[in-house]
């Protein structure tokens, strides 16, 4: 941190700061892990959330897969389209809504989701080895707390 960090931010908090930077650049690494173990699956980041949500829910319309993921109408399209043209999903129409369209897995999705769920799990045991069962109920729980203070506070 600068050493004129309270001189440019009177009110502010230097380990505040520092907490939410260390916090955004663990989130970033964890992200590009991530992706590339999933890289040779062929499917992203948010394509593996898609196909989790799937894999546990079973077929949903768009709007709903949205809402799971809490992601736009423009967003979902472009995940459900890339997903569809590697063949991990299909859009079906609805069976009590004609002017709805479902989507669900394919077995080929089913089968990218049994792989991808395993070597993801690994891989978060070994990025997170270096901390006790007992630091990583630590770590979620002040996790939850941060998360809830954004929560409650969302004009903050």
């Amino acid at each position: 941190m600068p050493e004129d960090y309270y001189d440019q931010s009177p009110d502010g908090n230097i380990r505040a700061t520092e907490a939410v930077m260390n916090t955004v650049r663990a989130a970033d690494l964890l992200m590009d892990r991530i992706g590339r173990a999933l890289r040779p699956l062929g499917v992203s980041q948010a394509g593996g959330l898609v196909l989790g949500v799937l894999r546990d829910h079973g077929a949903m319309p768009p709007s709903q897969l949205g809402e799971r993921l809490i992601v736009s109408r423009a967003t979902v399209t472009g995940l459900v389209d890339s997903l569809e043209g590697a063949g991990f999903v299909q859009r079906t129409p609805h069976p009590e809504d004609r002017r709805s369209l479902m989507v669900e897995l394919t077995p080929a999705g089913l089968d990218v989701v049994a792989r991808l769920r395993p070597l993801v799990h690994e891989a978060e045991k070994a990025w997170l080895s270096g901390l006790s069962d007992e630091e990583l109920a630590q770590l979620i729980g002040l996790l939850h707390r941060v998360q809830q203070s954004l929560e409650d506070n969302p004009e903050a």
